[in-house]
């Protein structure tokens, strides 16, 4: 990955690499179907967490604690093809092994029979419809029907297929008289296709995507991965605070509150600037979304255009575009305004100010937008609110600790009054129509102010202040190996000149190794025990006399097969996190030149050292014939 993960993404990266194998070996030794999903607020990085977790499926990661699985293939399923692109995109900036090729987004010209080992598909349900090219077979160059490659992958036994639901609680709305796409694709159709073998949903909230797998016959829930909404805001992944403004007074103040909106975005601009002059950072270009009513008039549009104009007189031309349903330029006031694919706008720095709808209340991620004028009235309070949702990622992706103004979002919203602006509270807090669904994390704030210095007070004193020393305190939930680790990776980063220590890797495992010596010598009598326990297998055989004796248990032991002992082993190495205990595994085998027991309470091996062949040589697996009489291979 090209990103460090937060721990708590992480933490449920490995959650649903866990799911991930357990599914995988259910299906492969008792074709039992299984679903589970992994939940987290908007802003959290659920694309992050699922490129990492895909990243480790198809390449390895000593890391995770996984190998590759080249018959590992995800089908990511979506009903948005803009959201498809999007996703591709982020995986693409944020892995380091996924390459294009590997990455398809399905669409008329594929011709495959199966979906192939090691790849991503991206799947937008409309190709599916009734009448789409992708869902008919036998014409021109297709002769299979998506549905048959679904088949085909599933029964061909070469290829394990993993569907990912991302936004799960859209695809899987109950259905009246007919099934919805993604629901036949996961429950499958008689004579089609055969129920997919996993489900992974994706989703801010689970409630519906449960509900629907509660409902499918002949699958396994497993428990869902959930991430703390208080471990996401204390990474500083999304703002601290939502600030809401509205007229406190009856009568119309959009052009008041527009001018206002437009200020805001100034003071975010001066800010930024002033951010990155002084933290030597990367600019920051904030973004100003006016969204309108659907059917918002020429004149009307014109009217807002030439108030932001005259607010803001330093934009250029390209800095105003639309993502209206109408793909084309439109022409408002003086001004040509484009339109622009919503998932571009980010990494579109010439755009500052943006038209919208309702096209970008989901499915649409730009920390830049951090100003919302919004006439939408109040029966659109979810809608305003999904939108304020996709805002409140930090730009940086940390918190600002000189500026907390760079920590807020600030809403203008001109049709609401004071009682309906509960609405948009109650759905940012996880408590409006559309339930958990809407929560953010960030405190929703009514009319927020920015408190400035106070210019009575010598500016000695802050001199004084900002001279005095200070560290950032340790996150209380960080994982310590995983600290140790990144210690490590920065002391020997020579980007930017020498390393600092060069051997720092080397010099934390054998510290670790000291450690764990030290302690399986406290603990030897355990360590033993251990492995013991591991070298051997305790069974049970039952038996029923006739005799009047009834029934009766006898226990006796025999030697671990290799087979089990490499799993435990692996096991084992992989349950020290942060990729430790295969560092430790790899020292101590350049070490001895072979491998032994370790503190870890087992035998740290990819293959059977010495000691155990020699342990099976003298003790093969053996079974009683019967009690008391000698015991046959």
């Amino acid at each position: 990955m090209k990103y460090q993960l937060f721990d708590y993404q992480r933490d449920a990266a490995l959650g649903c690499l866990k799911q991930l194998r357990r599914g995988r070996r259910d299906w492969q030794e008792d074709r039992s179907r299984s679903s589970f999903a992994l939940s987290a607020i908007t802003g959290a990085g659920k694309t992050v967490i699922a490129t990492a977790v895909i990243e480790a499926m198809l390449h390895g990661s000593s890391d995770l604690g996984v190998e590759a699985d080249p018959r590992a293939t995800f089908m990511w399923v979506t009903d948005d093809p803009a959201l498809n692109r999007q996703t591709r995109n982020k995986m693409l900036a944020a892995s380091d092994l996924l390459q294009p090729s590997r990455l398809a987004i399905l669409d008329n010209d594929f011709l495959d029979s199966t979906l192939s080992g090691g790849r991503v598909y991206f799947l937008n349900i409309q190709k599916l419809s009734k009448n789409a090219g992708l869902a008919q077979g036998g014409r021109n160059l297709r002769q299979y029907s998506f549905w048959e490659v679904i088949a085909n992958t599933i029964n061909g036994g070469t290829t394990d297929l993993y569907v990912v639901l991302d936004e799960a609680h859209r695809g899987v709305k109950p259905a009246t008289d007919r099934k919805t796409i993604v629901q036949r694709i996961i429950a499958g159709a008689p004579g089609s296709h055969p129920a997919v073998p996993l489900v992974w949903g994706i989703s801010a909230t689970i409630a519906r995507f449960t509900r629907a797998m509660d409902g499918v016959a002949d699958r396994t829930n497993y428990p869902h991965i959930e991430v703390d909404v208080d471990r996401v805001r204390a990474s500083g992944l999304i703002k601290d605070e939502i600030g809401l403004d509205e007229p406190d007074e009856k009568g119309a103040f959009g052009s008041t509150l527009l001018r206002e909106a437009v200020r805001s975005a100034l003071d975010y601009d001066r800010r930024w600037r002033d951010y990155a002059t002084e933290q030597n950072s990367p600019e920051v270009l904030p973004v100003l979304v006016v969204q309108v009513a659907d059917k918002a008039s020429d004149a009307h549009l014109t009217e807002l255009v030439n108030v932001i104009d005259s607010e803001w007189p330093a934009l250029g031309p390209g800095a105003v575009a639309h993502v209206f349903g109408e793909h084309e330029r439109l022409h408002i006031g003086g001004r040509a305004v484009d339109w622009v694919a919503p998932e571009s706008i980010e990494n579109d720095h010439t755009i500052r100010v943006v038209l919208a709808k309702t096209a970008i209340s989901t499915g649409w991620d730009c920390p830049r937008a951090e100003v919302l004028y919004s006439e939408r009235p109040a029966a659109d309070a979810t809608h305003i609110a999904q939108i304020i949702g996709r805002m409140v990622r930090s730009p940086l992706a940390h918190r600002i600790a000189t500026d907390d103004a760079l920590n807020t979002v600030a809403c203008y919203l001109p049709k609401f009054n004071r009682d309906a602006l509960h609405a948009i509270k109650d759905e940012l807090e996880g408590n409006g129509k559309s339930g958990a669904e809407g929560r953010v994390g960030a405190t929703v704030v009514r009319a927020p102010k920015v408190f400035e210095r106070n210019l009575q007070v010598p500016a000695d004193v802050f001199d004084l202040i900002e001279a005095l020393p200070s560290l950032p305190a340790p996150d209380a939930l960080a994982n310590p190996l995983r600290r140790a680790k990144e210690l490590t990776r920065l002391l020997t980063d020579n980007i930017t000149g020498t390393a600092l220590l060069p051997a720092a890797g080397q010099r934390l495992t054998k510290a670790l190794n000291a450690k764990l010596d030290g302690l399986a010598a406290q603990h030897a009598e355990a360590v033993a025990a251990n492995v013991q326990n591991i070298e051997h297998a305790d069974l049970a055989r039952g038996r029923y006399s006739f005799d009047g004796s009834g029934f009766r248990y006898e226990t006796y032991q025999v030697a671990t097969h290799a087979t089990d002992l490499e799993r435990e082993v692996r096991k084992i190495i992989r349950s020290v996190r942060e990729g430790v205990g295969m560092d430790i595994h790899g020292a101590r085998r350049d070490r001895r030149g072979r491998t032994r027991s370790n503190a870890l309470g087992a035998t740290s091996s990819g293959r059977l050292c010495r000691r155990h062949q020699e342990h099976h040589r003298r003790n093969p697996r053996r079974l009683p014939a019967s009690p008391g009489a000698d015991r046959s291979a």
